[in-house]
């Protein structure tokens, strides 16, 4: 479910991406990487160099110009140095805006060496997911005003250097705890098909006696069908592992009305055809009774808590309702399915109508 909506974010590509993306896999790493930052001006500040010393050097008019501003081998004149500190003066002081170069240059150092380490990992072990979101947490701690950004570039990197095929690392950030995950495209996703999978996450869940309990009563393969192993987490996705059998992995039809009545059960509201019908409709709707899928491009993906799981609840709508031993893994099914009735039931049940069936008899998302 997503309790706000926003149109799809298209990315802008970088004018020299096209060209990068052609040669990028006649090049190494830090080629493709380095082509997206600016090429050096000596007459802006460079890294390594004091505020003061730039600023000498820039008002004298010394040291500043390479070698295609100096014809045989005459250096600027003192009048044109006289120049451009007035130049500086007029302008308010907003050339000197270029003081501020160094902490771009050194965001996009910080990504670069990030991009490198992720791609270093990934080659040795394309799944190796733990040691990716640890370079990442360490980024994040570095830079977390530009947490998006940071991100979006490591995965453009990632992807021109042909790493991470089909999938991207996004964030994942659960009952106020950060994280990272990483979702592949999968085209069993029709509902809706824009979404993706989710195949890793650097959240560990275990599951409770509690749900045991309530998977063992099921008939559905005799008390051998268990919804927790669809889980990414229960498939061994959690932890920075990775889940193989998540993508194309859906609750089997069999096993669909009886959690669903199982669901309805423990969260309080009448077990009827109608309800069982409108639970079925939404799940059917939201996530294709896909347990694994998420939305990656909405507006709570943006802000790190992305709509997940059978119902589309986001992280702390789940949180808030799900039940005791019910609340640690957002893409169990029975777990998601009592949190999502629970909430559905809170917010738009009354005046004899349960608050699914009036959910169900809606357009869009609730």
């Amino acid at each position: 479910m997503t309790e706000s909506h926003s149109r799809s974010y298209v990315e802008r590509r970088h004018p020299h991406e096209d060209r990068d993306s052609a040669n990028s896999h006649a090049r190494g790493w830090a080629d493709v990487y380095s082509s997206r930052m600016e090429r050096p001006n000596p007459s802006v500040y460079q890294p390594g160099q004091s505020a003061h010393e730039f600023v000498q050097k820039h008002l004298n008019g010394t040291e500043l110009y390479d070698s295609a501003e100096t014809k045989g081998g005459t250096s600027r004149s003192h009048a044109a140095a006289g120049a451009d500190k007035g130049r500086l003066d007029r302008a308010g002081g907003s050339e000197r805006s270029a003081l501020g170069s160094p902490d771009e240059a050194q965001r996009k150092r910080e990504v670069h060496e990030t991009g490198a380490k992720v791609a270093d990992h990934l080659k040795k072990d394309p799944h190796d997911f733990k040691h990716v979101f640890g370079e990442l947490d360490a980024l994040r701690k570095k830079d977390p005003a530009h947490l998006s950004e940071n991100l979006r570039e490591v995965n453009n990197a990632l992807h021109e250097n042909g790493l991470l095929k089909g999938m991207s690392i996004v964030r994942d950030n659960r009952d106020g705890h950060e994280g990272w995950a990483v979702v592949a495209e999968d085209k069993s996703n029709v509902n809706p098909k824009h979404n993706r999978t989710m195949v890793s996450t650097s959240h560990e869940a275990h599951e409770s006696s509690t749900l045991k309990h309530h998977y063992s009563s099921m008939h559905y393969r005799r008390g051998h069908y268990n919804g927790w192993h669809q889980s990414v987490e229960g498939g061994g996705g959690g932890d920075g592992g990775f889940d193989k059998h998540a993508v194309g992995g859906h609750v089997p039809p069999g096993a669909r009305r009886e959690l669903i009545e199982k669901a309805l059960k423990l969260a309080g509201v009448p077990v009827t055809e109608q309800n069982i019908s409108a639970v079925n409709k939404i799940v059917t709707r939201e996530s294709g009774w896909n347990p694994n899928i998420t939305n990656n491009w909405d507006i709570n993906a943006k802000r790190g808590h992305p709509s997940t799981g059978l119902m589309q609840t986001i992280p702390s709508t789940f949180s808030r309702y799900a039940l005791p031993g019910m609340n640690n893994n957002i893409h169990d099914p029975l777990s998601n399915l009592v949190a999502g009735i629970r909430y559905a039931e809170a917010r738009y049940g009354r005046h004899g109508m349960s608050g699914v069936a009036k959910v169900a008899s809606r357009p869009g998302g609730y």
